[in-house]
């Protein structure tokens, strides 16, 4: 099989390195650099497009087990560190510190479900779900943000009946505790190095957000409680109060991302090029590409191609070279499903495809036809009001 059909090597441009700009005369603007790196890598991800299946077996056959191992200590570690922040909390009395608890409550209650969900997605029902159940990963994201923004909440609630009720005695704050929690972050930093590796991968990476928000939370939370219990008072509740306005910011912005995922978001402009290069240089009996989509189902994606083929060829042929473009579009990488539609023109309207089969009040027309319509009608009735 060719590599490189459409000799796209010879548009790849020399970069140096070290200097940063084009070995080209009057080229050495820092946009038109990063212009040519961007055509280098669109190239190499071209020519790379038949292996990716390969690659990503073989990068889940190595990283599978660091990602497991990466979940399942992040909940151990969220089940000590909820315990530490709980004595701490309940040994000083600091709102600061019963906030850190509260989020790492919800932290152990959110690392259930992300592994739930996690297991659940790598064990198929084919008779129950015919597609799979990849999608619940992104479904178990949603929930862990929509727990995170309910622990924000009542956190902000219990910040501001304590900055209304003023001052009050509060116990000194102790070296153990203190120490206890120092330990806990310790180790959240280093569950967040270990989940910034592999950050590529779902369940990995919304861990690595967690401990990344925790190291933040837990930190400023103990700032606020040494500080609040020292010298001023309500910085603590203060400082409770910021944790839980982080904590909502953060999730709440996590939760919409995924959310568009699970709505049909568009993959990016540089995937649906890849998709239709694979297209192109899959047969030479495919003599265009009509259409092309892209779109995400949960993490994974959805790929529609409309082909054009010569109307004489036979249904046999048709067939095979469909289908085995299908499996090449479904060895992409992160490719879940892939549809491939044959026609034997191109010069009919997409959309009539999937326009409804009964449609008395025309909503699925087009604009220039409700247009006409909508004049129709207005003539009408200026006929039937003039007589």
């Amino acid at each position: 099989m060719e590599t490189d059909p459409l000799n796209l090597q010879q548009y790849k441009a020399e970069i140096s390195q070290k200097k940063g700009w084009l070995p080209l005369p009057n080229q050495s603007n820092e946009k038109i650099n990063n212009f040519y790196i961007e055509q280098n890598e669109l190239i190499d991800g071209f020519l790379s497009s038949g292996d990716e299946e390969r690659q990503k077996a073989l990068d889940t056959a190595e990283n599978g087990g660091k990602v497991k191992l990466a979940v399942r200590a992040s909940f151990v570690v969220n089940f000590c560190l909820f315990v530490i922040q709980l004595y701490a909390a309940i040994s000083t009395g600091s709102l600061a510190l019963f906030a850190t608890a509260a989020d790492a409550f919800m932290d152990l209650v959110s690392s259930i479900v992300m592994l739930v969900t996690s297991r659940m997605s790598t064990r198929p029902k084919p008779y129950k779900y015919p597609v799979g159940r990849r999608r619940i990963e992104t479904m178990g994201i949603i929930m862990f943000c929509a727990l995170m923004t309910v622990v924000g909440v009542e956190l902000i609630v219990e910040s501001a009946k304590a900055l209304a009720e003023g001052e009050t005695e509060s116990s000194q704050l102790k070296l153990i505790p203190l120490i206890c929690v120092g330990v806990a972050i310790f180790s959240k930093f280093c569950l967040f190095l270990y989940c910034f590796s592999l950050r590529r991968y779902p369940a990995a990476r919304i861990f690595y957000i967690d401990h990344r928000n925790d190291l933040a939370v837990n930190g400023f939370g103990l700032l606020m409680s040494i500080v609040g219990n020292r010298l001023v008072w309500y910085l603590d509740p203060v400082g409770a109060c910021c944790i839980a306005l982080l904590i909502l910011f953060s999730w709440v912005s996590t939760a919409f991302e995924h959310m568009w995922l699970i709505v049909g978001k568009c993959a990016p402009r540089e995937f649906v090029n890849k998709c239709i290069y694979v297209t192109m240089t899959h047969d030479q009996r495919i003599q265009k590409v009509d259409t092309c989509r892209a779109y995400h189902s949960g993490q994974q994606l959805y790929v529609e191609v409309d082909i054009v083929m010569d109307p004489e060829t036979k249904l046999r042929e048709s067939h095979d070279v469909s289908q085995e473009l299908q499996r090449k579009l479904e060895g992409l990488a992160d490719v879940e499903r892939a549809f491939v539609h044959v026609d034997y023109d191109y010069s009919h309207d997409v959309h009539e495809e999937h326009r409804p089969l009964y449609d008395p009040d025309g909503t699925g027309s087009s604009i220039r036809e409700l247009v006409k319509r909508l004049w129709t009608r207005r003539d009408e009735r200026e006929e039937v009001g003039g007589v």
